[in-house]
């Protein structure tokens, strides 16, 4: 049986390229996972309409990428954490205070976005790498202050 395959697979080829494989495997697994769809005028019709729909999406989708990383690029964010003497953090910084932080400033940004190279514990700047579309890329600067300095003795 012809199939159309709907996505990537490793072993029988990339979306979009009609193989021929046995019916059982087809029926059985391709089609019910949706792996792939029968190689008819029908399903042609289907899987164009569909590629055109996903490529104007796409296309969507990175230009409003490219407009916010106009916005964020090369902005400063600062997040305060207690810190002792040496400026070591009680804790770390994580995506995920970042990513709260650009929300406070008008920026959704999933967690999952911004790229960290090992933890913050440490007071200092940082520039931090946001990935908003497949290659799409923002960077922004951190600034992470000391709130409290714990332990210090007023001497």
């Amino acid at each position: 049986m012809e199939v159309i395959l709907l996505e990537d697979h490793p072993h029988l080829g990339e979306r979009g390229h009609v193989i021929n494989v046995t019916d059982g495997y087809a029926r059985n697994y391709l089609i019910p996972r949706k792996l792939a769809i029968r190689n008819t005028k029908g399903g042609r019709a289907a899987f164009e309409a569909e590629d055109q729909f996903c490529k104007k999406r796409v296309k969507k989708e990175r230009k409003a990428a490219e407009v916010l990383k106009e916005e964020i690029e090369g902005i400063e964010i600062t997040i305060g954490s207690k810190a002792g003497k040496e400026g070591k953090l009680y804790g770390s910084i994580t995506s995920k205070d970042i990513s709260e932080a650009l929300s406070e400033r008008g920026y959704e940004i999933e967690k999952k976005s911004i790229k960290l190279e090992g933890s913050i514990r440490e007071v200092g700047t940082y520039d931090i790498e946001i990935s908003l579309f497949q290659d799409v890329k923002a960077n922004i600067h951190l600034l992470v202050e000391p709130v409290e300095l714990v332990g210090e003795t007023g001497d």
